[in-house]
C-alpha cells in the first residue's frame, strides 16, 4: 500500500482516499473571463453586445434627458420648499451632487447593459465633461426651450468623447488596435 517516491524518503498513499489538505473557505467567487460574450452582466443584468460610438452616444442622449428631468424636478422642489426655483447654499450643493451621482450611476448602468468596456470611468468622465459644458456654454440659457435639446446633445457629445478617451487609454479593450502599441520598443 505504501510507495516510496523517487528520492526514497516520503511515503505516498496508493489508494483513492481524499487528500488531507484543508478545504478552501474563501467567499470570493472566480471571475468569469472578460471575453465571454454569453455571460450576463453584473448582478444578472442582460448585456447587449454593441461596441463603439453608437451605444455611448445613445447613453449620452438618455442621460442628458434624465439631467433635464432632474434639473426640472430640483427647481420644482426648491420652489415648493423655499419659494424660489434656486435652492442656494448648502441645500443647493447637496441637490447638485445628488443629481451628478444619479447621472453617473445611470450612465454607468446603461453602458454596462450595452456591453461597453470601462463603463464606470466612461460615465464619470462624461458627466464631468457635461457639467463643464453646461456651466461654460449653457448656464444662462437653460430656461429657454432650446435648452431641452441642447443638454441631451451636449451629453451625447460628452459621452462620445469620454468613450474615445477611455478606450484609447484602456489596455484590455478587445476592439482596440494593439499592433501600434506592440511595435513600440522602449530600448
Amino acid at each position: 500500500m505504501w510507495q516510496l517516491l523517487s528520492c526514497g524518503t516520503v511515503p505516498l498513499m496508493a489508494d483513492d482516499r481524499p487528500p488531507l489538505e484543508m478545504p478552501s473557505f474563501a467567499l470570493r467567487r472566480r471571475r468569469k473571463a472578460a471575453h465571454d460574450e454569453d455571460a450576463p452582466g453584473p448582478r444578472g443584468l442582460p448585456t447587449v453586445p454593441v461596441r463603439g460610438l453608437p451605444p455611448a452616444s445613445l447613453t449620452g442622449l438618455m442621460v442628458g434627458g434624465l439631467a433635464v428631468l432632474l434639473a426640472w424636478l430640483a427647481g420644482v422642489g426648491c420652489q415648493a420648499v423655499r419659494g424660489t426655483s434656486a435652492c442656494g447654499g448648502g441645500p443647493g450643493l447637496l441637490v447638485l451632487l445628488a443629481v451628478l451621482v444619479v447621472l453617473t450611476w445611470t450612465g454607468s448602468l446603461l453602458l454596462r447593459v450595452l456591453g461597453v468596456p470601462h463603463a464606470g470611468s466612461t460615465s464619470l468622465l462624461a458627466v464631468g465633461i457635461l457639467a463643464v459644458l453646461v456651466l461654460v456654454f449653457l448656464l444662462g440659457s437653460l430656461d429657454e426651450g432650446w435648452g431641452l435639446v441642447a443638454v441631451p446633445v451636449a451629453s451625447a457629445i460628452s459621452y462620445a468623447a469620454s468613450w474615445r478617451v477611455t478606450t484609447a487609454v484602456g489596455a484590455d479593450d478587445p476592439t482596440a488596435d494593439t499592433s501600434a502599441r506592440a511595435s513600440y520598443d522602449v530600448r
